[in-house]
């Protein structure tokens, strides 16, 4: 009778993961043999490797921006972070998201910046989509402006290649996630939460902003 436990995509992800951004990921490979054989019976082989393709890409994504940034002094990475920037990787296969989990990683273990990253940010950055990602980048630079207040229709009229119903989905979206806030007559704007949270997915944050 064979006991080995089947291999968990977890395991190869976190090792390879662990080897470039630390400690935080070593964790996750200790799932129990009764995990795993629930994990294995539910998502099947297919799945299994489909989850590792996308959490390969991710730890290549976390390599390449710690190498452009010339990242030397590492912090470990707390385990309220490694465990779902993981499985938000793996459940994602989509490069615009990947690159935003990939960039949280090596926030948090960069000292300059990594108090400033926080778990409810993996959550929020789950349920965007990638126009989101553009609506939300265009309120941010108007918060940079002497003019930080715009309306529905000036997003609709920088964004182009998207129906304008999506966008308009996307900018309720973003209003019920607290990335955007809708103040009435002054329109919409970026709180603080929306701002903090697009510093956090930058691949090069600024440590004095």
């Amino acid at each position: 009778m064979n006991d080995k436990r089947p291999e968990l995509p977890y395991e190869k992800a976190a090792e390879e993961t662990a080897k470039t951004i630390g400690k935080g990921f070593d964790l996750i490979d200790k799932t129990s043999p009764a995990v795993a054989d629930i994990y294995n019976a539910l998502l099947g082989d297919r799945i299994n490797a489909y989850r590792t393709r996308n959490a390969d890409k991710f730890a290549r994504e976390t390599r390449r921006i710690i190498e452009d940034r010339n990242l030397q002094e590492r912090r470990e990475l707390p385990e309220a972070l490694a465990a779902p920037l993981l499985e938000a990787a793996q459940s994602d296969p989509r490069e615009e998201l990947l690159k935003l989990f990939a960039a949280l990683a090596v926030n948090a273990i960069d000292p300059k910046v990594g108090d400033d990253v926080r778990p409810e940010f993996i959550e929020t950055v789950r349920k965007w989509q990638p126009l989101d990602l553009l609506v939300v980048r265009f309120a941010c630079s108007r918060r940079k402006t002497s003019e930080p207040y715009f309306k529905r229709r000036d997003v609709l009229n920088s964004i182009h290649g998207s129906r304008g119903s999506a966008i308009q989905l996307s900018l309720d979206h973003l209003i019920s996630l607290n990335c955007i806030q809708n103040r009435s007559a002054n329109g919409l704007i970026v709180p603080a939460y929306g701002e903090e949270i697009i510093r956090a997915v930058s691949e090069r944050p600024d440590p004095t902003a």
